[in-house]
């Protein structure tokens, strides 16, 4: 697997890679598509609790794909914050906590 399959997936395309599956939603509206170029620079994502779960999909196998640990930051309603690293989530008081706890784990 490589990036330019998982830009394919981004696009909707076939991935030419034999991943991604049909019944797990990989295709980026624009507005996603900006932010997972953000998360590209930063090395982690960062959702609202309203994402759809495309860019989820998509950040998972680009991290894969980069040897980079797996890190997300979920914003909830309540003002508090989960990251989910490497398939452990971790739970934060607040979103500004989790996103140093982010920036901190995502630092080359």
């Amino acid at each position: 697997m490589k990036e330019k399959h998982i830009e394919n997936l981004t696009k909707g395309k076939k991935s030419g890679a034999n991943i991604g599956s049909r019944g797990v939603p990989h295709r980026l509206n624009q507005h996603e598509q900006k932010q997972f170029n953000i998360a590209i620079k930063r090395r982690y994502m960062t959702l609202s609790y309203d994402s759809r779960p495309n860019l989820r999909n998509i950040w998972l196998k680009y991290a894969e794909v980069k040897k980079w640990p797996s890190l997300i930051v979920f914003r909830l309603q309540d003002g508090t914050a989960t990251v989910e690293h490497n398939g452990k989530k971790l739970s934060f008081e607040t979103y500004k906590v989790a996103n140093q706890y982010a920036k901190d784990c995502s630092a080359p």
